[in-house]
């Protein structure tokens, strides 16, 4: 089993934001393995600063040449409330989202694209990392 890991920062809500670094490769390579014909697993993990108060749900989006498809999949939900100036209050956590069954199609050796968004309320600074698991 082969896997593809992507991260990155959303920063508004309501804006689909493109994952496309890792660690400290600024620019990893969005191609596909060639012998991938699926996606069969997805790993994702959010975590936000919590910046404002309110709540909001977090979506993944898998498209591009390589995906017979776009795939909009929900892979968090989070609340918080406001950190106030001082404190000492860590960011918020969610638990993992795991699909174990993702089996979407797509086309090994073209170019993927993985995008996040966070939806109504802009809870501040949200790091998104998706492992995508392909065959």
């Amino acid at each position: 089993m082969k896997t593809l890991l992507l991260e990155g920062d959303i920063t508004a809500a309501d804006t689909f934001t493109a994952l496309a670094t890792r660690g400290s490769e600024t620019a990893p390579s969005l191609q596909l393995p060639a012998d991938w014909s699926k996606i069969t697993r997805i790993v994702a993990a959010v975590s936000h600063d919590s910046a404002a108060a309110g709540s909001t749900v977090f979506i993944l989006r898998i498209t591009g040449a390589s995906v017979r498809g776009q795939q909009d999949i929900v892979i968090a939900g989070s609340g918080s409330q406001a950190v106030q100036a001082g404190s000492d209050a860590a960011p918020l956590g969610m638990d993992n989202f795991q699909l174990d069954d993702a089996d979407i199609d797509v086309e090994g050796g073209d170019v993927i694209s993985v995008q996040a968004a966070m939806t109504d309320n802009d809870m501040g600074t949200a790091r998104v990392v998706v492992s995508l698991y392909g065959a």
